[in-house]
């Protein structure tokens, strides 16, 4: 989904020369859920606003198998992950960014993947790098690491899942850990309740696992933030989960809960954003939309929330915030633009088509994906503007990827990258 319902792939091929990064990011990354902040939001400017299936393409490369994880993108690469076999196989692809050409591809076996379901697919979670390390999370498949010339470094056996809907947190790193969502419907005889784990992202070994008992089924990515400093107390970094009923916060070092906010619904989709001192979260369906003050302890539903609205959170797409503003549009293609301060309502707009792809912006615009894959592009602005229609004419459930003057779209069939400088422009469809 596309709080995190998207995933995707591509051919096989040999492994090529060695590759040296440094381990810093950049601006011009976009290594996991959400890019560099986990905001949706590009340093990025000059990109382009206007293309279609045969205009403003870089390259278009076709993608086996199923799956709708979004692309990621380091330096000269992009990853992707895919599924074969209804899911008893799945892969992770790295491509060459300037070219679209396959680098490597590694997969894995497993011969009881999880149930799903046409939204998510056996590849929904987008995968997470460093630079110098890839992780991938495939529900029964387990979590699977490789470098960036695609050896295999270590597997994790997550467990046995079980949710008539499928599985979509992604996994995000912070300093060594890599951290996962495993909230799932479970079953008693056979699997196992929620969790909230810590790896350690060299080795794979636990650093720390958080049982999450009597909580289900939820498809968001967890976010880290940094809570304000206050007298006597440092600042210090956090990690919320936007979950069944509530709004959690967890020690990212520790796994120890720190403090939650009760309102969400039962269907939690939508990963949280934070801007501006406060994070932003929601749930479907026509679920509430919070804006709550990171720190504290236990609960703090009273004290920390900065203000509410009780209707109108999107089953799926994640919000985001540019300036002063916070955009959160539904599957239905309802736009809702609020001060990110107060909450007030700004405008109300809808946009053309159903929607399962999160927004992503750069350069004072907005980019929206419709399952028909038309992007629209809006002026992030407090007043509505339409800069164009963009139609590729694809199915499309995975969000965008920005990088390097260009955006990465993943359709069904094919991962393109659409750019804007003449000479980069074209129709030029890899053979593979």
């Amino acid at each position: 989904m596309a709080g995190n319902l998207v995933s995707g792939a591509m051919l096989a091929a040999g492994l090529t020369a060695a590759f040296v990064c440094a381990p810093a990011v950049s601006a011009e990354d976009w290594p996991g859920w959400r890019g560099r902040a986990g905001n949706s939001v590009s340093r990025e400017t000059k990109l382009p606003e206007r293309w279609s299936a045969t205009s403003g393409i870089r390259w278009r490369v076709r993608v086996p198998g199923e799956g709708f994880s979004s692309p990621i993108v380091w330096r000269d690469r992009v990853f992707l992950t895919t599924a074969f076999e209804r899911g008893s196989r799945r892969a992770v692809y790295c491509l060459n960014r300037t070219t679209g050409e396959t680098l490597w591809m590694q997969s894995i076996q497993h011969d009881s993947p999880e149930i799903t379901s046409a939204m998510t697919g056996h590849a929904a979670a987008t995968p997470v790098t460093d630079g110098e390390l890839v992780v991938a999370v495939f529900g029964n498949a387990g979590a699977v690491c490789y470098d960036m010339q695609g050896r295999q470094l270590w597997r994790y056996d997550l467990g046995q899942f079980n949710s008539e809907l499928g599985l979509a947190s992604s996994p995000v790193m912070h300093g060594e850990l890599v951290i996962l969502l495993c909230d799932h419907d479970g079953d008693r005889f056979t699997s196992f309740d929620s969790y909230l784990i810590a790896l350690d992202k060299r080795t794979g070994a636990v650093r720390w696992k958080t049982e999450r008992p009597n909580l289900y089924r939820s498809w968001s990515t967890p976010l880290i933030v940094e809570s304000p400093e206050r007298p006597g107390i440092p600042r210090t970094a956090e990690l919320i989960v936007n979950g069944q009923d509530a709004l959690r916060s967890y020690d990212p070092h520790t796994g120890k809960p720190l403090w939650h906010v009760t309102g969400m619904t039962g269907w939690v989709t939508p990963s949280p954003v934070f801007a501006d001192g406060l994070i932003f979260a929601t749930s479907g369906k026509d679920g509430p939309l919070l804006a709550v003050r990171p720190g504290g302890k236990g609960d703090v539903t009273e004290k920390s929330v900065a203000w509410k609205h009780e209707h109108g959170g999107p089953y799926v797409c994640s919000p985001i915030v540019v300036g002063n503003y916070l955009y959160l549009h539904n599957e239905q293609g309802i736009l809702n633009c609020y001060e990110t301060a107060t909450g007030k309502s700004v405008y109300r707009q809808r946009l053309a088509g159903r929607y399962t792809a999160s927004a992503v912006a750069a350069d004072g615009k907005l980019y929206f994906t419709n399952e028909e894959g038309e992007t629209q592009v809006v002026r992030a602005a407090p007043r509505f503007e339409l800069i164009s229609l963009n139609a590729l004419g694809e199915y499309c459930l995975a969000s965008p990827a920005i990088s390097q003057g260009a955006i990465f779209v993943r359709t069904e069939h094919f991962l393109y990258c659409i750019a804007a400088s003449k000479e980069e422009k074209g129709n030029a469809e890899s053979p593979k």
